[in-house]
């Protein structure tokens, strides 16, 4: 906390306060759609504050939220049936309370935890100045996603391999805009039937942060990566994107069938993408950097 920003520090107590009323104030008794966005926000004040300070602002926020729902249930406005109802929902409400407090309690602390881990793997590689021969690999990148994307036969495409490879080759940063920036060409070169949309263009990006920070906080840096590690970033990258945001996103912006559709196909694909994807990442790993100094440009 000695080298945090005051800037970061009243950006951190602002969203505590956001994400205590976000608990207690809903418009149903059940307290899940306020404490997942409070969830998101205590991430991004791990990021700001750090791990140590997100983790125990989580524990604080969640357990503030959560007993001002108990003992100031919002009454106001609410009579005869609607009143009976709510008084209903709430005691529903209350035994899940009691049941899961301290698993909440846990998520949050847990959830702050990670925000501050990430955020700081995130400014350690936003320090790095992004140079001419980095823009030109990310160039790279993003053209090899977009052609190998146009080439795809129906549904199945392997654009997203070369927006990973950017994430390990360059790091999570350079990864994040080489997805977006693809997304963003592609759909310039080949439309979609559909309108655009940025939960895509979110998605794509993602697919070129998440693998390698989640490898990253494994332990596995550039360039000695271990298959093991890279795998599991990589499964993770692409069950958080391909397997539950997009088919989620789908089925909210289109609805033309069920999230459980879009998740089981999209599973099967990422069965065989993902072993793929680290086999062949630690394979052209080793080639290239026989003659190519990544390092130099992270």
């Amino acid at each position: 906390m000695k080298n945090t920003k005051t800037k970061d520090i009243l950006i951190a107590v602002g969203l505590s306060v956001i994400s205590i009323i976000a608990i207690y104030y809903n418009a149903k008794p059940e307290i899940y759609l306020g404490y997942f966005l409070a969830l998101f926000l205590i991430f991004v004040i791990g990021s700001y504050c750090g791990k140590y300070c997100g983790a125990l602002l989580g524990l604080l926020i969640t357990g503030a939220g959560l007993l001002l729902r108990k003992l100031f249930p919002m009454l106001e406005n609410l009579k005869d049936k609607k009143l009976e109802t709510f008084l209903a929902q709430n005691e529903s409400y209350l035994a899940f309370f009691s049941q899961y407090f301290w698993a909440m309690m846990l998520l949050a602390v847990l959830v702050g935890f990670l925000g501050g881990l990430i955020g700081s793997t995130l400014k350690k590689d936003s320090e790095r100045k992004i140079s001419i021969n980095r823009l030109s690999y990310m160039a790279f990148f993003v053209a090899l996603s977009v052609i190998i994307n146009t080439l795809r036969i129906g549904t199945v495409s392997f654009g997203g391999f070369p927006i990973i490879l950017s994430g390990y080759f360059l790091g999570p940063n350079s990864g994040f805009l080489v997805g977006a920036a693809a997304d963003l060409l592609g759909f310039l070169i080949r439309p979609s039937a559909f309108a655009f949309n940025p939960l895509f263009t979110l998605t794509s990006a993602l697919t070129g942060l998440i693998p390698v920070l989640t490898t990253h906080l494994l332990g596995s840096r550039y360039p000695k990566y271990s298959f093991v590690k890279v795998f599991i970033g990589i499964f993770t990258g692409q069950l958080i994107t391909s397997v539950l945001l997009v088919p989620l996103f789908q089925v909210l912006l289109y609805g033309n069938k069920t999230f459980l559709y879009y998740l089981s196909s999209a599973a099967l694909k990422q069965a065989v993408s993902i072993p793929l994807y680290a086999f062949l990442t630690l394979s052209l790993h080793d080639r290239l950097a026989k003659f190519l100094s990544f390092d130099k440009l992270k």
